[in-house]
């Protein structure tokens, strides 16, 4: 007679394949808690301790680990000829915040090995190790009396795709890298993401793109009309958020093509719709069609400011319920309430491998930045270069950026030479009407001199900059030249991608 092992943690339609099973001339064969259900249901099984003459463990850890067992699975031709496991659910108590000793307990090894060795022995045997798959089977089953040869490729595939996720979920917990969904060592990587979201496309119409979760990532977000995210809409996201809550004050940052066009900075007794203004009209040429980020709760008059304004995706920290009437009609907009703290490590797919960094979460406070021109900072100076330092950081490199006290006034960034950033930056800075201090930040250091050059006359007082270049001392000789005060942090901030 022909045998089929049951062992399943999620019940759901196991009764209903059991009985096609049946029908069929299989015996089924099932450990304590499974042989419980199908009994229940009016379904004759053969428990497995009785099959092997090993009984179970009190505990309930050994089950289905004997020779007897992997003697049927793994041979040629097989003993059993179905196997259809699901495992502990190990991903789902993740989220529940057990204990250590608790998640231990749902750490699957023989539903595992089942799994694997009759996959490996796919071309006698059928593995099913999700219940989606049961219909799919049973159909088979009833149609052409048995699964065909290419049900049950594709079955073991699946089976092996099954055990790589669970074992990366398990690797991640115990690694302390489950908020993150990446276990990174010395070796290897484990990528742990789920819950997909299938994209219209990807960066291009011609290119297919998918969104994984980091299932318990502390960083969340939803969009709230019911409106797709596109893979691009999520980088620029990313970018806009980021950078927005790099400020501890309410700010506003405005995104295009995952570099930012303005930032800006609450002042004191400023109206929060205030601050996005000045954001939105540091180059509202590109702002339109860009992506919001606002680090502080959505307001009715930022609503009616961007109205008549096209925005691709507005997110804040909170969106108050009360202002959903006013979104009735944005066919367009994709609207985003986001909390928590993005993942500290970031990874990328390149060379046919993967880049996993730190995510660059450091920013230099002046009491770390050096002077080496003649002239120092004034305090109203050294609170527009730590403005200007954290604009400048999330700027793709080679960036440059002019900026007031609080408000970015001219970004130039993702230039092939910094002396085009800079230029970029100065003719965006002259279209504005900004009357008060002028300072200039670079994400990497200036190799020359040319681009102080090229700040003369544009109104700069004052330079931050990583520093250590060959020709230092040429770079700060201009610097003086003109007056400038310029700070080194020592640090750079470069953002290729």
């Amino acid at each position: 007679m022909k045998k089929a092992l049951i062992s399943v943690s999620d019940k759901t339609g196991v009764d209903k394949l059991a009985r096609v099973l049946v029908d069929a001339g299989y015996e089924i064969l099932s450990t304590s808690g499974t042989a419980a259900f199908l009994e229940r249901s009016g379904i004759g099984v053969i428990e497995i301790s009785n099959y092997t003459g090993f009984t179970e463990t009190s505990d309930g850890r050994v089950k289905t680990l004997h020779t007897k067992l992997y003697t049927d699975i793994l041979g040629k031709p097989a003993g059993i000829q179905i196997v259809a496991v699901n495992l502990y659910p190990f991903e789902q108590k993740m989220q529940e915040g057990l204990k250590l000793d608790e998640m231990i307990e749902f750490i699957d090894i023989g539903g595992v090995t089942l799994l694997r060795g009759a996959a490996k022995n796919f071309a006698h045997v059928t593995v099913v190790s999700s219940p989606d798959q049961y219909d799919e089977l049973i159909e088979e089953i009833k149609t052409k009396g048995e699964p065909s040869t290419e049900l049950r490729a594709r079955f073991a595939r699946a089976a092996f795709e099954r055990t790589a996720i669970y074992d990366a979920a398990v690797s991640c917990y115990l690694s302390g890298a489950s908020s993150m969904g990446i276990a990174a060592t010395s070796d290897a990587v484990r990528l742990y993401a789920t819950n997909p979201m299938q994209l219209k496309y990807g960066e291009n119409p011609h290119q297919k793109g998918i969104y994984y979760r980091y299932p318990l990532a502390d960083f969340k977000f939803k969009e709230l009309l019911d409106h797709p995210l596109s893979y691009n809409n999520l980088m620029d996201l990313e970018a806009a958020i980021f950078a927005a809550q790099e400020f501890e004050l309410p700010a506003a940052v405005i995104t295009k093509h995952a570099n930012p066009c303005g930032v800006a900075e609450q002042r004191e007794g400023e109206a929060y719709v205030e601050t996005l203004a000045r954001a939105y009209n540091a180059d509202s040429l590109s702002a339109w069609g860009g992506v919001i980020a606002l680090n502080r709760p959505l307001t009715e008059q930022i609503v009616n400011f961007l109205s008549g304004k096209f925005v691709e995706v507005l997110a804040a920290a909170e969106v108050p319920e009360d202002l959903m009437p006013l979104f009735a009609k944005k066919r367009k907009l994709r609207l985003v309430q986001y909390s928590g703290k993005m993942p500290d490590v970031t990874i990328r797919s390149t060379l046919g491998g993967v880049l996993v960094q730190d995510r660059d979460e450091s920013i230099e406070p002046p009491d770390q930045w050096k002077v080496l021109t003649k002239r120092e900072p004034s305090e109203e100076e050294k609170a527009a270069l730590l403005f200007a330092w954290k604009v400048v950081k999330h700027t793709r490199s080679n960036a440059v950026v002019i900026t007031g006290k609080d408000t970015s006034l001219g970004i130039g960034g993702g230039l092939p030479n910094r002396v085009d950033s800079t230029r970029r930056a100065l003719r965006l800075a002259a279209e504005q009407n900004h009357e008060g201090i002028r300072v200039c930040a670079s994400d990497g250091l200036f190799p020359f001199a040319d681009s102080i050059e090229v700040l003369k006359g544009s109104g700069v007082t004052a330079v931050i900059q990583p520093g250590g270049a060959m020709r230092d001392d040429e770079v700060v000789a201009a610097a003086d030249a003109e007056n400038l005060a310029m700070v080194f942090t020592g640090v750079r901030h470069f953002v290729h991608w």
